[in-house]
């Protein structure tokens, strides 16, 4: 073979391996890129479909559980407000035991309309607000023992807003007393 010959051979296979890499070039960039990028769009739409069916999945057990749950809950709440929530009657009733009772032990007297009540309509809870206000008569050192007892009694949570003593007749002294009575279930 001649000199020449293989200078053309040489430049013929050089343009030839030029042109598979041009060609290898605009194929990897007309062809295998947009594929790619069509396959990674369409597994990142899966990835995100697979987590938003596990996320309605968890929403539909929740639910779910609330469904089956609803029909035990709403009996409980209709058990408890008509068995534990007590009637304005018993209420009334339970108050004027516990005052008679403590103001007896303390060796009080009251007045005659020594007990007064007031439910208040805008206390929406389980426990019943009721507001009394509370007239005896009686020695000082029993009044205060009577008021200590009205506050730590343990069956019900009543708190003393206000108080005032005012002079009787000898040594007797007659108290007045503004409570907020919560009364349990």
């Amino acid at each position: 073979m001649s000199r020449q010959r293989r200078k053309n051979l040489v430049r013929i296979f050089e343009r030839i391996a030029v042109g598979l890499v041009a060609l290898d070039a605009v194929l990897y960039f007309a062809v295998l890129q947009p594929l790619r990028m069509r396959a990674q769009s369409k597994f990142e739409s899966i990835t995100e479909a697979r987590l938003n069916l596990r996320i309605e999945e968890a929403r539909v057990k929740r639910l779910e559980w609330y469904k089956n749950a609803l029909p035990a809950t709403e009996t409980d709440l209709d058990d408890f407000m008509s068995n534990e929530v007590q009637s304005k009657r018993k209420v009334y009733s339970r108050a004027t035991r516990l005052v008679r009772g403590m103001a007896q032990e303390a060796g009080l007297e009251l007045a005659p309309n020594g007990i007064a009540y007031r439910m208040d309509p805008s206390h929406s809870a389980p426990l019943g607000l009721m507001e009394l206000t509370i007239s005896a008569k009686g020695p000082f050192k029993n009044l205060l023992g009577f008021a200590h007892a009205l506050e730590t009694t343990s069956d019900d949570f009543l708190i003393i807003r206000d108080f005032r003593f005012d002079s009787g007749e000898g040594e007797d002294m007659t108290l007045r007393l503004s409570t907020d009575l919560y009364l349990t279930p």
